[in-house]
């Protein structure tokens, strides 16, 4: 055994042979009921020069237990005492009738709120304790679908009919019941955009709740703190405080100073240069902490030096069975803990706890590549539930591994944890890079899987409201299908649906029809019914639209009739085909002027898009659940089920979805006399139609906008957007808008 191997870096503790923990290492069992914490105990090193700020961490923890809830932010540079001063905290809450749980930003990495499925991971659970009533057991179901990334076609719809739901029940979660509670999340500047939304708004809600939230996160962190939180940075160790701390483990002499020379005040590099004295080295002490951890790396045994570098090109975050799969056993990680070298993190990880440049590079390209297999079949080794987690992890070792086919289905699951938290953006990049790696493969294989993943794109496209892409995206899934099939397999009506979905949405009502009747020319297949069903509806919509109410009535009762066919009620997708179905009998009702009954119709259509899970649809319903309202003179159940549908297409980044809305709720404030009401909401949609550049759309709200100023008694602005409207709808070639324009100021003539 090399000498680095008997010294324990946190207390200079020397190792007997064969002994590789610390005997002063804490106990890995909870230090009191409701503790709750990840890994083995560790040895901490001494809590120097940092007692103003752990008081100031202990009066915040009082303050909690009074009900006054606290977040504070540590900040520092790495290795300036932040986990150190946070063990000390636990510590002294221990026996405090403190729950204390902990998460880690560096947990499942690629994981939209993987620090907060970490935490709640560590609890044993997601619910609260027994008996409380914070959270329904459904509720907890639908936080953990939806931070486990099993919803393929958005968030639950129930969820996201109102902008805070989600949020409130995962706060909820989170929220002590009878104990005050501390929440830990270390390593905050890996923390994904969707944590840091989610501490926001915990952040906002801790007012009167019994709980500290301490982040810890390094000075060079991207994202700003919350206002309600408290900084407080930690910066290095006074020239005293250091000499009373070196004191105790080095006699007086040069080799103290030299200790002090090359720690400046940093603890990590003063604890680096005293176990490098303590394990028995003779010659003056390298000039720098890097060159210090340099030196104490080479006097490693090779098992561990070894162990390190395979750490360091899988990343910065390692599950433990992974790196023990990958260097024989675990016999050589527990030296390196005591040695400072690997720190343990939640969710039994490791990370770096000494960085050394360089290290990866010492691997050839062939054994690199070796080596990411091998840790690609390790992480496949885990169970399921944490193999399912670190799918990002297991792309990027194939992709490595040079194995793109094995990192496909990897990458598809990435993209759906982003569409399930509602961030199509991040998932079409996933998608467009999910492409790349799919031109590499054999041409029949990448026709399929590029065939897969435009079709996915389409989705994205779709919940983000870019209509256009959507067709796009679509219409080039379709031509990567088999040419000329005699029978259509079941995905290639599905996507058909799909397209025909979209192209009602842009107002194509002949193109609908024609796409129905293209899937009608396929052989019948009982596994192709739903499809079928849908692809009628949808045809029965567009028939609607052209008031052609008999042929579209005749499309419903033959899809009731294909629905009718299937054995099992409750097929998967059936949700979806049901929605259709009952909003083409809405919009039926709706032409024939029959609003009151519609309203039971979309209401019905929320129903089902709650159990699919389609938030597109479930946005659509609630717009005509409110238009409906709207026409039926009941002015309060329109407005709120328009706020609604706007809330939750500002979330899904929907512009166009927003402006119809905003258009919806101007003509509605107009009819109940509110003209400054109905100005606001036509200037916000004209904001989002100019961003579109939707000169049909700008039509309608300029001509909203111009009837608010009427109304208002501001003659020369109405007139104003009259005439723009007139000019947009010209030039969009939409003559139902000119017509309205033309007649609105006609009707402002006539005033004059």
């Amino acid at each position: 055994m090399s000498s680095s191997a008997g010294v324990c870096m946190a207390c200079g503790t020397r190792l007997a042979p064969g002994l590789a923990t610390c005997p002063r290492a804490s106990s890995p069992t909870p230090l009191a009921e409701g503790v709750r914490r990840w890994g083995t105990g560790a040895c901490h090193p001494a809590l120097v020069g940092r007692s103003a700020v752990l008081e100031r961490l202990k009066w915040c923890a009082e303050e909690a237990r009074r009900g006054l809830g606290r977040a504070v932010w540590l900040v520092g540079v790495e290795g300036i005492g932040k986990s150190r001063l946070k063990d000390a905290l636990v510590e002294a809450l221990a026996g405090s009738r403190f729950e204390v749980w902990e998460g880690s930003g560096v947990a499942f990495p690629g994981t939209p709120a993987g620090p907060f499925l970490d935490l709640l991971e560590a609890t044993r659970g997601l619910r609260p304790v027994p008996g409380v009533g914070r959270m329904s057991s459904a509720e907890a179901e639908r936080v953990s679908r939806f931070l486990e990334g099993r919803e393929w076609r958005g968030i639950p719809a129930s969820l996201s009919s109102e902008s805070v739901a989600l949020f409130d029940a995962l706060c909820h979660s989170l929220l002590p019941h009878r104990v005050p509670r501390v929440l830990i999340l270390e390593d905050w500047q890996h923390a994904d955009r969707l944590s840091r939304a989610l501490v926001e708004v915990l952040v906002t809600r801790l007012a009167h709740a019994p709980v500290l939230v301490l982040v810890l996160e390094r000075t060079a962190g991207t994202a700003l703190v919350p206002a309600p939180a408290e900084v407080l940075e930690l910066g290095p160790l006074s020239a005293e405080e250091v000499s009373g701390w070196v004191a105790t483990r080095v006699p007086p002499g040069p080799a103290r100073e030299e200790v002090l020379r090359v720690g400046s005040g940093h603890p990590l590099m003063v604890l680096q240069a005293l176990a490098y004295q303590q394990e028995g080295h003779r010659e003056v002490l390298p000039r720098t902490g890097g060159e210090v951890v340099s030196a104490r790396f080479d006097t490693l045994s090779a098992t561990r030096r070894e162990a390190l570098q395979v750490s360091a090109v899988l990343g910065p975050c390692v599950p433990r069975p992974v790196l023990g799969a990958l260097v024989g056993g675990f016999s050589c990680l527990a030296g390196l803990e005591s040695g400072g070298w690997l720190r343990p993190v939640s969710g039994g990880r490791y990370t770096w706890g000494a960085r050394m440049p360089g290290l990866g590079a010492a691997w050839s390209d062939a054994d690199r590549v070796e080596l990411h297999r091998r840790a690609a079949e390790a992480y496949e080794a885990l169970p399921l539930e944490s193999r399912r987690r670190a799918c990002a992890e297991l792309a990027r070792h194939w992709l490595a591994a040079k194995c793109p086919e094995r990192a496909l289905p990897h990458l598809m699951e990435v993209a759906g944890w982003s569409l399930a938290a509602l961030e199509p953006a991040a998932a079409l990049e996933v998608y467009r890079v999910g492409l790349d790696v799919a031109a590499r493969l054999s041409l029949e294989s990448a026709r399929r899987w590029s065939r897969v993943l435009w079709e996915r794109m389409g989705d994205a496209h779709r919940l983000a409201g870019e209509r256009a892409e959507a067709e796009s995206a679509w219409r080039i899934a379709l031509s990567l299908d088999e040419p000329h099939p005699v029978a259509a397999p079941p995905e290639r009506l599905h996507c058909l649906q799909k397209l025909a979905a979209v192209v009602l949405s842009l107002e194509r009502y002949e193109e609908v029809v024609t796409l129905a009747e293209e899937a009608g020319a396929y052989d019948m297949a009982q596994d192709a019914l739903l499809s079928r069903a849908s692809l009628d509806a949808l045809c029965a919509l567009a028939l609607c639209w052209m008031a052609r109410f008999d042929e579209a009535y005749s499309r419903l009762s033959a899809a009731r009739g294909r629905l009718l066919q299937l054995p099992n009620s409750e097929v998967p997708g059936r949700a979806s085909v049901e929605a259709v179905l009952h909003r083409a009998m809405g919009t039926l009702l709706m032409g024939q002027g029959r609003p009151e009954q519609a309203t039971a119709e979309y209401a019905a259509v929320l129903r089902w898009t709650e159990r699919s899970g389609d938030t597109w649809e479930h946005s659509t319903a609630l717009f005509n659940l409110g238009d409906a309202y709207a026409r039926a003179g009941e002015r309060e159940r329109a407005v709120h089920y328009f706020q609604l549908a706007l809330d939750l297409k500002a979330r899904m980044g929907d512009r166009g979805g927003m402006a119809y809305t905003h258009h919806g709720l101007a003509l509605l404030h107009s009819q109940a006399d509110a003209p400054e009401l109905a100005k606001e909401d036509a200037v916000r949609g004209l904001q989002l139609a100019g961003m579109l550049g939707d000169r049909k759309l700008k039509s309608l709200l300029r001509c909203a906008l111009g009837r608010a100023h009427l109304r208002l008694g501001e003659r020369e602005e109405a007139a104003r957007q009259l005439e723009l409207a007139a000019q947009d709808a010209a030039a969009a070639n939409a003559r139902p808008e000119l017509l309205q324009a033309q007649a609105a100021l006609r009707a402002l003539e006539a005033r004059r």
